[in-house]
């Protein structure tokens, strides 16, 4: 099997397991799949793909605006946020930037191919790999690009907004641009009320990157914005690849998908009480947990063939030993649905401890 930085490759699980269709653990996405509207949208968009789609975006992008209290003109699309990444690394040139240790390795991937020197501020496990004051200290002269996430991946943790506040504050008195990643934020209740979105008319060089990849489970859709105070960014960002990089069912997927406001909130409420149980029950398998607020939840565990063994078992992990600042034995585990929740935890159990008894003493 091809290695794959990633988590989500069923591709790759079918060609080492023939026949197999694996719970998958491995690609956070929303346990309750698409939903309904999004889905018939998807079936609707089918008639119209022999034209070309609207390279503007502009139906989406009036939707999107109208809900955010933006203008169209500060909102650019990309084929999945992976490629706003992109065209941000290309538009901006920063010739060294600020990353996070653990973090998405995208972020370093796209930098990377215009040359840019990145920079890591390395997240603490005695810290609960919580963004902290000392992230401040590394914001010097020579920073012209600060990428951060939050929630985090792979941590799950979130940012503070006062924390935030200071951050943005501190990279304008550098210069330098601030890039938030708030693909996960849809999963949190108080999303609206800690995204950097309140901060755009304050911060002119602050970008907030969205996706609806997640929290609407379009993973194969591919689709991903971000929101600046400059119209020009965002013309700019146009200009750098090639015009219809959205297709017009990703578009539609899109636009219906901005009318699940319950959809959304019952997705927060459900993850919110069901990582409280599927955490505790992790420590209880004898893990270290991260306690994020994410819809995945970081762990650790002395086996560091954990996610091998359990793919003949039909389950997909997120080995999380490629991310840096981590290394064997770190683990990332969507949150599924409860059954399927307790089909992993089964699993872990029994991998760790060889026997075939979760469950018992256990508060289930």
């Amino acid at each position: 099997m091809d290695y794959f930085a990633h988590g989500g490759d069923l591709d790759g699980y079918a060609r080492r397991f023939p026949g197999r269709v694996p719970l998958d653990f491995s690609a956070s996405l929303n346990p309750f799949g698409i939903p309904a509207p999004v889905r018939a949208a998807l079936h609707e968009a089918v008639e119209t793909c022999a034209r070309y789609p609207d390279p503007f975006c502009r139906g989406l992008g009036e939707a999107l605006a109208a809900e955010w209290g933006v203008s169209p003109a500060q909102i650019f699309f990309g084929n999945g946020a992976a490629e706003v990444f992109d065209r941000l690394a290309a538009v901006l040139r920063p010739g060294n930037a600020l990353l996070l240790a653990p973090g998405f390795s995208e972020y370093e991937r796209a930098l990377g191919q215009v040359g840019c020197d990145c920079r890591f501020h390395t997240l603490r496990e005695a810290e609960q790999f919580a963004v902290t004051e000392r992230l401040l200290t590394e914001l010097t002269g020579e920073i012209e690009a600060v990428f951060l996430c939050s929630p985090n991946n792979p941590t799950g943790q979130v940012i503070e907004p006062s924390l935030l506040d200071r951050i943005a504050a501190r990279c304008m008195e550098i210069n330098a641009w601030l890039v938030m990643d708030e693909c996960f934020g849809g999963f949190l209740a108080d999303d609206r009320t800690r995204s950097m979105r309140r901060w755009l008319e304050r911060y002119d060089r602050v970008v907030v990157v969205r996706a609806f990849t997640k929290l609407y489970a379009l993973a194969g859709v591919r689709l991903g914005w971000c929101m600046t105070q400059q119209p020009a960014l965002t013309e700019a960002l146009r200009a750098a690849g090639q015009p219809w990089n959205v297709s017009y069912p990703a578009q539609q997927a899109g636009a219906a998908a901005l009318e699940c406001v319950d959809f959304v909130w019952e997705t927060a409420r459900f993850i919110a009480q069901e990582r409280v149980f599927f955490a505790e029950e992790l420590r209880r398998c004898g893990l270290w947990v991260c306690p994020g607020q994410a819809n995945f939840i970081l762990f650790r565990s002395e086996n560091p063939r954990l996610a091998e063994r359990l793919l003949p078992r039909g389950i997909l992990l997120r080995d999380c030993s490629s991310f840096r600042g981590l290394g064997p034995g770190w683990y990332r585990a969507a949150v599924r649905r409860h059954e399927e929740n307790l089909q992993l935890l089964e699993n872990i159990w029994e991998v760790l401890h060889g026997e075939n008894n979760y469950g018992a003493g256990h508060m289930l």
